[in-house]
C-alpha cells in the first residue's frame, strides 16, 4: 500500500453533493495537463499504465502530475 502513496496524490475531503463517497478519483496527465476520471479498480493497480483521452499519452500513476481521490 505504501507504493500507492506518492507526492502527487491529494485527498479531497468533500466532493460534490451528488457524488458517492469513495468514487471520486481524478488524475492529471503529465504531458498535456488535462484531467480525467480514474476508477478505483485502476488505483488498486499502480503498475497499470493509464491512457490520457486528450493527448493519448500512456503513463503510470506515480508519473501523473496530480492525483486527487476522495477520502
Amino acid at each position: 500500500m505504501a507504493d500507492l502513496m506518492s507526492s502527487n496524490r491529494e485527498i479531497a475531503r468533500s466532493g460534490a453533493p451528488w457524488e458517492k463517497s469513495g468514487n471520486t478519483s481524478w488524475i492529471q496527465c503529465p504531458s498535456c495537463e488535462d484531467w480525467f476520471h480514474v476508477g478505483p479498480e485502476l488505483l488498486d493497480r499502480p503498475k497499470v499504465k493509464l491512457h490520457c483521452p486528450a493527448c493519448h499519452t500512456e503513463f503510470l500513476q506515480d508519473e501523473a502530475k496530480r492525483l486527487v481521490t476522495s477520502g
